[in-house]
């Protein structure tokens, strides 16, 4: 049996599905194989919402919700504002569907019926990248080198004088190719 080894600091994961069976089956299912469940939400207005109050380590997020708010609108928004790794469970697999998954770079994608060990896994490859890019980042800081909004880590850009020498002129990310100058 799949079971997380015991933590002092419990994974905490937020559900996001309308249907009530389908959500209390992934509850029991999460917590059986070591996971805390810190809320469960049926629309994308509350996942924001818990989200917000409970910073869970990662979001197990349908895309048809009740509401205005679907679920790929949701993880954008929680995603800008937190960070928070989001594994899309679907019973939808269309290309459109996809396309927009891709757009909100989520964590993953489980269509329904949900395997355990999928789910397992792909929870565990979301939470290890997170932990990757969150001790990345604090060393560029460590080392006073700036992160764009993008999350990206900014190079040193350069300019060259008229005696021909490079003076660092700001910094720019190789993702977006936002600048910033100066610093």
């Amino acid at each position: 049996m799949i079971k997380n080894p015991p933590n002092h600091t419990e994974k905490k994961i937020l559900i996001v599905e309308d249907e009530g069976l389908v959500a209390i089956t992934l509850e029991e299912t999460l917590k059986r194989i070591g996971y805390s469940v810190v809320g469960i939400a049926m629309s994308g207005e509350e996942a924001l919402t818990l989200a917000g109050d409970h910073h869970p380590d990662a979001i197990l997020m349908d895309i048809h919700l009740q509401g205005d708010m679907d679920g790929i609108e949701a993880a954008k928004k929680i995603k800008g504002q937190y960070g928070t790794p989001i594994i899309f469970l679907t019973a939808y697999a269309d290309d459109e569907t996809i396309m927009r998954v891709v757009q909100t770079e989520s964590s993953g994608y489980l269509v329904k019926p949900i395997n355990t060990r999928e789910l397992f896994a792909s929870i565990e490859s979301a939470l290890y990248k997170k932990r990757k890019l969150t001790s990345f980042m604090e060393q560029q800081a460590a080392a006073n080198r700036p992160i764009c909004p993008c999350t990206t880590p900014m190079i040193q850009a350069f300019s060259a004088a008229k005696n021909g020498e490079m003076i660092p002129v700001g910094w720019v990310c190789p993702t977006c190719h936002h600048f910033v100058q100066g610093i």
